[in-house]
């Protein structure tokens, strides 16, 4: 048997306590003083620029680890695993928005739904558009893989800038209809559970497309490694996980919520 490559990386460990962090200061930034409130957002925004460090850093030398070598069918596998626990907890962190949701939905503390300072918006207009490019996007990037696996880079290329292309305008739409809402995030507790969840979802979305980026620059300087396949299959499932969780936003908050 082979004998795996120990070395200590502390990425992991970061990168949990930094998501950690960016979370619980969130928490205190909604629910404590004015004072307190500034501090936790500087601490919220110094937190996720750690998480997007310690990523990049993670992928740095994930990279060099595939350069040399150094990967196995074990080490695929177990990152496998672990994409797969993180989308499962990414899972029950959309789960709890879902409820917040339901709870002012079903038991609304003024007596009925919509509240009156919330006028619940509607699937028509932009929503629509955007689960249509999600959608669009999630096709591409299946098609994308198809040419990949068949070793027909060009054509994954097209079909990636074709994705890139769909997330920008997702994340452009998503931003007009945040300014054209005709409330805000202080509006009720269910206007800040909107703008919290579709935000958050926005922020996996930029964050799927910094993934779609690194796959892109890989397929255009012709990297082909199992880190970088790998990469590429990993970065799919994840961008699936993105469109369904959108597909649940949807049909949730703009067509039952209204």
């Amino acid at each position: 048997m082979k004998k795996l490559i120990n070395y200590s990386s502390p990425w992991a460990f970061l990168l949990s306590f930094s998501l950690m962090s960016t979370m619980l200061s969130l928490c205190v930034l909604l629910k404590l003083s004015e004072f307190l409130n500034k501090f936790s957002f500087i601490s919220m925004i110094t937190a996720f620029s750690l998480v997007l460090m310690c990523m990049f850093y993670w992928m740095r030398d994930s990279t060099r680890e595939s350069m040399s070598g150094n990967n196995n069918n074990d080490i695929s596998s177990n990152m496998k695993l672990a994409v797969v626990l993180f989308l499962i907890s990414e899972s029950f962190f959309f789960v709890s928005f879902f409820w917040m949701f339901l709870y002012s939905a079903i038991a609304p503390e003024s007596g009925y739904w919509p509240p009156v300072s919330l006028q619940a918006p509607t699937f028509i207009g932009a929503p629509s558009l955007n689960t249509i490019l999600l959608v669009t996007s999630s096709l591409a990037t299946v098609t994308m893989s198809h040419f990949e696996t068949n070793y027909k880079g060009s054509w994954s290329i097209q079909w990636l800038l074709l994705t890139l292309l769909l997330s920008a305008l997702f994340i452009t739409v998503q931003w007009m209809e945040y300014t054209s809402l005709p409330f805000n995030f202080t509006s009720s507790n269910s206007g800040a559970v909107f703008f919290i969840s579709t935000g958050f979802h926005g922020l996996h979305v930029i964050i799927g497309t910094l993934a779609l980026v690194v796959s892109f620059m890989f397929l255009l300087n012709l990297y082909f490694t199992n880190m970088s396949m790998m990469g590429f299959e990993l970065t799919i499932w994840y961008w699936h996980f993105v469109d369904a969780i959108w597909l649940m936003l949807y049909v949730m908050f703009y067509c039952w919520g209204h």
